[in-house]
Parts: C-alpha cells; structure tokens; sequence
C-alpha cells in the first residue's frame, strides 16, 4: 500500500515538472503581455492518469512555478486556482486517456481559464486592461484541447495508461 502511494506521489511529481517545463518552455508571447504554452494540455493528461488530489496538486505546483520562473509572479497565485480547477472534470477511472468523460473535460477550461484570468487581470489592471485577455486565454484554452486529443490519442495507442495504471491502482 505503501509503495502505491510512493508511486502515484512521485509520478505527480513527474507531471508537476512536465507542465512547469511545458509551460516555461517553449512559449509564444501574445500582444499585451501573457504567452500561449503547451503546460496546459500536460495538465490534462495528469488528470487523466492520477486522482483527483494529486493531479491538483501537479496542476497547481507546475503552473504556479511556471508563473514564478517566467517572471509572471503576481499571476501565480490565480494560476494555482485556476490550474488546480483545470484537472476537476477528468477522471482517470478507464483504461485509457480519452473516453467520453475525457473528451468533454477540457472543455471545462474555455469557461475556467478565461473566467478566472479575467478577474485577475482586473484585479490587476483595471476592467478595461482585462478585456485584451479573453481573446488569448481562450486561444490559450482551445489549443490546450488540441494538444491533449492528439498527446491522449499518441498515448492510447501506446497503451501507457494501461501499463501505469496496474502499478498506480
């Protein structure tokens, strides 16, 4: 039981360190501040292989430093949340990574990331400095889907959640 719980730590871990890299490096700088990153569609495959908490927790830890790392520091404590929120609607309780549940999942983050990003950058900047961002947090989001089908369709083929998941569970 022990060594399960190890395992699923260590592979949370793994994944914090992924979306932090993904989402460091490589970035795409938008107008007005901000940068498009592959972070967010690792932080779906996350939630696709671990429970719920720990897939928070990678969520949250990988984005978070990568807000620190980037020079984006005031955003990390609203990258947190909103990281953290991003992994809620997937489930890793299947054999494989897309499923019916998984393929509407990330939908989830064309409301979260945009919504909460807003309210920050209000925060921030004031209403009207906060409008700019909804068009490229919602890019953000929608090219984050498309990575997580193709990376979740790659993975499945190669059966990797199968072969974690009798070490995992």
């Amino acid at each position: 039981m022990k060594n399960k719980r190890l395992l699923k730590i260590v592979t949370a871990a793994m994944f914090a360190a992924l979306i932090t890299g993904l989402t460091f490096f490589p970035k795409i700088p938008i107008p007005g501040g901000g940068y498009v990153h592959l972070g967010d569609a690792m932080i779906y495959v996350c939630a696709s292989f671990l429970p719920l908490p720990y897939a928070m927790a990678s969520a949250a830890i990988g984005g978070g430093l990568a807000d620190i790392l980037s020079g984006y520091a005031s955003y990390a404590p609203f990258t947190v949340v909103v990281k953290a929120l991003l992994t809620v609607a997937f489930t890793c309780k299947n054999e494989k990574i897309l499923f019916k549940r998984n393929y509407i999942a990330p939908l989830a983050g064309l409301v979260i990331t945009p919504l909460i990003y807003f309210g920050a950058d209000a925060l921030l900047y004031g209403v009207g400095g906060a409008v700019p961002g909804i068009v490229w947090n919602v890019c953000q989001a929608a090219a984050s889907i498309v990575v997580y089908y193709i990376l979740g369709a790659a993975l499945d083929k190669m059966q990797m959640k199968k072969k974690l998941s009798s070490k995992l569970y």
